[in-house]
């Protein structure tokens, strides 16, 4: 398979995991995050939802590819002429150190075996 046939192909797998989760659910809030994942070598875009007044964030990985910036450029354009949804850019180089360490966190679990004793 060529370079130009993988590429729509890719493209057209991204948009139909796009159209897939993004269901227009009432009172959902839906966002893009796009990923420059240097540990893995590979960029990623990913569909994020919240339902209103609810803490629990979904995310599911809609593309992911190899660190190629003219093959990034085009999933990245055809994905903006699809949808209207705000996109976050993140950069696994920058990545953000909190001030303290979390002692506890009952969403996500962390120190939940040290808190218990």
């Amino acid at each position: 398979m060529d370079k130009e046939t993988e590429l729509r192909l890719g493209i057209k797998s991204m948009l139909s995991q796009y159209d897939h989760y993004f269901t227009r659910t009432p009172h959902t809030r839906y966002w893009l995050v796009v990923v420059d994942n240097h540990f893995e070598d590979c960029y990623s875009f990913f569909i994020y939802m919240q339902r209103f007044k609810a803490k629990l964030i979904k995310s599911y990985e809609i593309a992911c590819f190899k660190r190629d910036k003219g093959q990034y450029e085009h999933f990245l354009s055809s994905l903006k002429q699809h949808s209207n949804l705000s996109i976050e850019y993140r950069d696994t180089r920058h990545l953000i150190k909190p001030d303290k360490m979390i002692d506890y966190d009952p969403f996500h679990g962390h120190n939940s075996l040290y808190k218990a004793q």
